[in-house]
């Protein structure tokens, strides 16, 4: 069976070549320019990396996603003043764990796919030169997906709102057409932690659930094309 990086990796190759092209001559007179016309409307990055982190604390221990490597794809759009709008996949397969607490028995691991699809924006930074860092935010869904359960049962999937900040930075090589691009991200995913509060009035009394956050770190890095 094919393995998704090995397809990542043959669409990077490919690509690579494409780049290597020489430059057609601009259709307009000005030059392209960070914050001025930009020949280029949009940019297509496949990516490889590795994440770590991802813990939920239930009834008798903690639930853990085990580090590993992650692959997936950015697709941005450039606005003006180096801001870009840009849709974001993550893949990782990986394994969750059961680490008990006191007396609860130990139980092993079984395979699991998180994937993050998002949609938010980039800000780069500074004037001029090829070297570019910039920040990044998205808001989306966080879709983790057991191949079965800790018992051995078969599971769905779960589907939640999740988020992320992060910061990078990108290099544009001399043919104007590719670059290289690296990314340090936090993702968040809330969910219920299983604790009630109970606050009373006048008339009533209302119960609200607690919230525990599932933390992921990633370093990622790819080439990216503009077109």
């Amino acid at each position: 069976m094919v393995r998704p990086s090995s397809i990542v990796w043959s669409v990077i190759a490919g690509l690579t070549l494409w780049s290597a092209a020489p430059v057609e001559a601009q259709s307009r007179s000005q030059p392209p320019s960070r914050y001025g016309y930009n020949p280029h409307r949009f940019e297509l990055m496949p990516y490889a990396g590795f994440q770590w982190g991802g813990s939920l604390g239930v009834q008798g221990g903690d639930l853990r996603l085990k580090d590993s490597f992650v692959w997936g794809g950015v697709l941005s759009f450039l606005a003006q003043r180096g801001s870009a709008v840009e849709l974001t996949y993550l893949r990782q397969d990986t394994h969750l764990a059961f680490d008990p607490t006191g007396a609860a028995p130990a139980l092993d691991s079984v395979g699991i796919a998180v994937n993050y699809i998002q949609i938010g924006g980039r800000q780069e930074f500074g004037h001029g030169g090829k070297l570019t860092p910039f920040v990044t935010g998205s808001l989306g869904l966080g879709i983790f997906d057991p191949k079965s359960t800790l018992s051995g049962a078969s599971a769905g999937s779960d589907t939640r709102f999740s988020w992320s900040l992060g910061a990078g930075a990108k290099y544009l090589l001399a043919n104007g057409r590719a670059g290289i691009r690296s990314d340090l991200k936090l993702w968040v995913t809330p969910y219920p932690s299983g604790d009630y509060g109970i606050w009373c009035g006048w008339y009533s009394c209302t119960a609200v659930q607690g919230t525990a956050w599932v933390t992921q770190g990633q370093i990622t890095g790819g080439v990216f094309f503009l077109f």
